[in-house]
């Protein structure tokens, strides 16, 4: 029912606030992986690991994520914290309801953005994929925080990033992108042959999105990993959709490269432009998602 879900969407957001954004989102990748296994291994249980933990009200990034932005955005407002960006700490460390129950109006209006715009219409009208697109509700979100709770939604004046680091950003763009492709188009042939290549296209992107989250867990401990999740999910929806299209692997291989490099520019367009400062955390992956699935669907779809 419409009410449990919001109910859920509001106490997911308390959740997240108090274990911390990043955190909340590591376990979104957990539950997204296992979902994903499951259903290429045809459990059952798959479609309630993917749909409603790992994006439903749960562990969705526009309830969990979200809701830990805004947290950790009212903490600094509030003099607790000197950094509104920081994702990574659990608010409850602050021992202050409010900054908890803040994080639970945002997982509120993420849960509702999502059940009553996204899946009767952006889902329906353009693209499934969009049922479970974490990237403009939380893009929005966290342009909402901003707003709310004080801040420069521009906070520099430069939009890309410049010599090694540029570098860097192309380098992974690429390479993580051309990783995923290729695994695909690898085992195609025999999923196309053993008959479960509709669970592998349906479920390939959720998979490696899943991973790239899991993998932040490196992050939350301190090491330098770089989040990879807007370039992964975006190189396999480019990938299946091309070869869908066109049933050729070696087209499919190339748009999955291009396109989740080009994810990986937006990131670092956003991340130099409005994602720089400490006044609170605008998701640059969520931002390139949020852009790339709309060209992925209006390319493929």
């Amino acid at each position: 029912m419409d009410l449990f879900a919001l109910l859920a969407g509001f106490s997911g957001g308390v959740f997240a606030a108090s274990i911390g954004a990043l955190p909340a989102f590591i376990l979104t990748g957990l539950f997204a992986v296992c979902g994903a296994v499951a259903n290429l291994a045809g459990v059952d249980a798959g479609g309630f690991l993917t749909g409603t933990m790992a994006f439903g009200p749960f562990f969705g990034p526009w309830v969990s994520f979200a809701g830990g932005v805004a947290a950790a955005a009212y903490a600094k407002k509030k003099g607790l914290s000197e950094n509104g960006a920081d994702i990574a700490t659990a608010c409850a460390s602050y021992q202050k309801a409010d900054v908890l129950l803040v994080g639970g109006v945002f997982g509120l209006i993420g849960q509702a953005v999502h059940m009553f715009v996204f899946v009767p219409f952006l889902s329906g009208a353009i693209s499934p994929k969009f049922a479970t697109d974490p990237g403009i509700i939380v893009f929005f979100s966290g342009v909402l925080v901003r707003l709310v709770f004080g801040g420069k939604l521009k906070t520099s004046d430069k939009i890309l990033s410049s010599g090694d680091a540029l570098t860097t950003t192309l380098t992974i763009g690429v390479f993580y992108s051309l990783l995923v492709a290729a695994v695909f188009c690898s085992v195609v042939p025999a999923a196309e042959a053993g008959g479960w290549y509709d669970a592998l296209a349906g479920n390939y992107h959720v998979l490696v999105f899943g991973m790239a989250g899991v993998g932040l867990v490196f992050a939350e401990m301190g090491v330098a990993f770089t989040g990879c999740h807007h370039i992964v999910i975006i190189a396999a929806e480019a990938t299946v959709g091309a070869y869908r299209t066109t049933g050729n692997l070696w087209i499919a291989l190339v748009v999955g490269t291009v396109f989740g490099t080009i994810a990986a520019i937006l990131g670092d367009i956003e991340g130099n432009t409005i994602n720089c400062g400490t006044d609170s955390h605008i998701d640059n992956p969520a931002f390139a998602i949020f852009v790339m699935t709309f060209v992925v669907s209006a390319c493929f779809n």
